[in-house]
């Protein structure tokens, strides 16, 4: 790749060499991203593909602007067409950093950006040699992996790296983008019938930015939604890890996409697959292929809440997948189907409360225990309306929890009030308020 070919794609990306760009929903991670930009190491910014992990940069490179010279930026798409003829390795880098340094900027520092960097090969050991010898000293990657840095990686930048998680848009980035706005929660109740009603769409269509910014009807969204499951089954799972038994590998997609909150064990699902393939297939292989499709950020395990370790790896695990609208073009229910999927939204919400989050199962259920420091705060989800409506089991499996727990919550689709069960109290509170709480519990990821 010659010199100019070079400065061609940096002049098509970067802010000093183009127009702005169109107006963009602000994430809600951004301060948090900005707050590191004077970090000596390596910024990672992790999600599925077209979760906005690049307009995420180039939020970050406006709001930065306001205070840094725009030329001090140099950002690297490494998904660009003039890309994928080249074999990308540091030397590549090499050469796309003499070009700005020469070509753009000569001052002492500048803020390098590295979108979908695990296109490079053994680009941890460049960008490791670059921080040590100061020749960079801040640098933000992208990567559409949720293992970018793991094993040798995560040894090999151990005490230089910062790690975060962008996902789809969340319920209240959503609101935002479809116009609208709250600064209390007095006003989020007066709306109560707009929010609810915003958040079945949501439940449906799930929060992909372009998806949501889409104006297409839900033929076109649904194409849209399709294209990119296609894209992490096979792009991001069945190309990237080699995968040899494509047929298994969607199925096993589909499955988990059918069976979001449900407990299973993968010896079960070695059985339902060899009854419906009528061939043999391994527990190594489909511990595998879930292993990869976590990766891709296409589903999250929650195992079962134990204090001992020996039984939480033979106990049953649940699944949620990272969008709500992904999981209805995989398996469209015959039904809305909203308890599951409500489950699954708040699921997400809570990923990005709590370090760790299981589920526990005794006589009865809580769908998800959720550790804040020494503190358990418990959680269970209910697709009601009115008291009557709360079965006696969605209560009892927070009170019968065996250990003690800070707090306990049941969300529900339209319910506000607080419940007393055995002197224990319960704190109920609807999904649209819990979703967009203008004062959130403390993000701990």
């Amino acid at each position: 790749m010659t010199r100019d070919e070079i400065l061609t794609i940096l002049l098509r990306w970067n802010p000093w060499g183009k127009t702005k760009k169109d107006r963009t929903v602000p994430r809600e991670c951004i301060e948090k991203v900005k707050s590191f930009k004077d970090y000596r190491g390596v910024i990672v910014i992790k999600g599925p593909r077209r979760a906005g992990k690049s307009t995420l940069l180039y939020q970050l490179m406006e709001e930065l602007s306001k205070e840094i010279d725009p030329k001090s930026f140099l950002y690297v798409n490494f998904e660009d067409y003039a890309f994928s003829s080249e074999k990308l390795t540091p030397e590549t880098l090499e050469a796309i950093l003499d070009v700005y340094r020469q070509e753009v900027y000569q001052g002492e520092n500048f803020l390098l950006f590295l979108d979908e960097i695990q296109n490079v090969e053994d680009w941890h050991r460049w960008v490791r040699t670059v921080i040590d010898t100061g020749v960079v000293k801040t640098i933000f990657v992208t990567g559409s992996s949720s293992k970018l840095l793991s094993g040798e990686l995560a040894s090999l930048l151990s005490g230089r790296h910062v790690d975060f998680e962008l996902f789809p848009f969340s319920f209240k980035e959503y609101a935002i983008a479809r116009g609208y706005s709250f600064s209390s929660r007095l006003e989020l109740i007066s709306g109560k019938n707009v929010y609810l009603s915003l958040l079945k769409d949501y439940l449906t269509y799930g929060g992909f930015p372009e998806v949501v910014m889409s104006t297409g009807e839900e033929e076109v969204i649904s194409k849209i939604l399709s294209q990119y499951a296609e894209d992490i089954v096979f792009k991001d799972v069945a190309a990237r890890y080699d995968v040899g038994n494509i047929k298994l590998l969607k199925a096993l997609s589909k499955f988990i996409a059918q069976n979001i909150g449900n407990r299973f064990s993968i010896r079960k699902m070695q059985g339902y697959f060899e009854d419906i393939f009528g061939e043999k297939s391994s527990t190594s292989t489909i511990s595998a292929y879930i292993s990869y499709l976590e990766s891709a950020y296409f589903c999250f395990e929650v195992p079962k809440f134990e204090y001992s370790f020996k039984k939480v790896i033979r106990s049953p695990v649940k699944y949620y997948l990272i969008d709500t609208g992904l999981r209805n073009v995989i398996y469209p229910s015959p039904s809305p189907d909203r308890g599951r999927l409500l489950e699954n939204a708040i699921y997400l919400k809570l990923r990005n409360m709590y370090e760790e989050i299981y589920y526990w199962e005794g006589k009865k259920e809580v769908d998800f225990v959720c550790k804040r420091g020494n503190d358990l705060v418990l959680y269970n989800v209910s697709y009601v309306s009115e008291k009557s409506e709360i079965k006696e089991r969605e209560v009892k499996g927070l009170v019968e929890f065996p250990y003690p727990a800070a707090e306990r919550y049941l969300i529900t689709w339209d319910l506000h009030t607080e419940l007393s069960w055995k002197g224990v109290k319960i704190k109920v509170l609807p999904a649209y308020l819990f979703l967009l709480d203008t004062k959130p519990f403390e993000n701990r990821r």
